[in-house]
């Protein structure tokens, strides 16, 4: 006589199975985020060593954040009603020569679910130059003067070049998240450039976007400006001097007051408490905020 399960042996059979399945998926999850996260690093590695390469033929200077202003409202006219030329390019047409990688931009983490890096009309022009999944700390490297003009560091200017940011994981403010942007606003530097005569920040229109909050007050998650740190509470950055790690919002925040402050007050975020522990100025000073 042939012998088989019975149906309550089948149900403990299908019982385990489901168990297993329930942990190690998570794990799996898990496993595969991590492997995401380690190619990102390699990425932004990648765009850190571009940058020490382009310092190496320009005299030590830092790649510009953008060459100019550019007016989106007229892309094909030569000039545009404000006199302005239409056409700039920012830090990532600069380096392209050093990367000659597009896909290098894409941060495997998010993907490029916009299809950003994909071919199209202006698709250069509007997306790769100004939506790449990596931001440049260029409030300190590259201030961005008057909204028109960027001027370049030298990395002699480096206090603590191990310790002081230069790309991050960056994300498109909170318009469009799964969208990068060319540069990443520090923490707590809305509340000092935003009555300063000359410097200049991006923000999104959105209270909050210009600037960093731990502490928003919604169940929405914090705010972090242009730098992706919501979706893994920190982000792969690469430093001054081109080491790169994983590091938490609450590191890359340091010396400021970020985990307490909300994005609704006077400030829109968080303000600089602590200049000996944060880790965005070049020379150790705000200056270039306040001009």
């Amino acid at each position: 006589m042939k012998k088989a399960f019975t149906l309550i042996e089948l149900l403990v059979v299908i019982a385990i199975i489901a168990i297993l399945a329930a942990i190690l998926f998570p794990v799996f999850a898990q496993a595969k985020l991590a492997a995401k996260k380690t190619s990102s690093l390699s990425n932004v590695k990648e765009v850190g060593l571009a940058e020490i390469m382009y310092q190496g033929d320009f005299d030590d200077s830092f790649v510009l954040f953008t060459t100019g202003y550019s007016d989106l409202s007229c892309p094909v006219a030569p000039r545009c009603a404000d006199g302005l030329a239409d056409h700039t390019n920012t830090w990532v047409y600069l380096t392209q020569p050093y990367i000659k990688s597009l896909a290098m931009m894409a941060d495997p983490v998010i993907g490029d679910q916009d299809n950003i890096f994909g071919s199209g009309v202006n698709s250069w022009y509007y997306n790769h130059n100004r939506l790449p999944m990596f931001g440049y700390n260029y409030l300190f490297l590259s201030p961005f003067y008057d909204c028109n003009t960027a001027i370049s560091r030298t990395t002699s200017q480096a206090k603590a070049p191990s310790d002081t940011v230069m790309f991050t994981e960056s994300k498109s403010f909170t318009t469009a998240p799964n969208r990068g942007f060319f540069g990443a606003n520090a923490p707590g530097a809305w509340p000092v450039v935003l009555p300063a005569v000359h410097a200049c920040i991006f923000y999104d229109g959105t209270v909050g976007s210009g600037n960093w909050s731990g502490n928003p007050g919604t169940t929405s998650g914090h705010m972090t400006s242009s730098v992706r740190t919501k979706e893994l509470t920190g982000a792969n950055v690469v430093w001054v001097d081109g080491h790169a790690k994983f590091n938490r919002d609450t590191e890359l925040a340091a010396g400021t007051d970020f985990g307490s402050a909300a994005y609704t007050n006077s400030n829109e975020g968080a303000t600089i408490t602590d200049l000996t522990k944060y880790k965005w100025s070049l020379d150790g000073t705000i200056n270039d905020l306040g001009l």
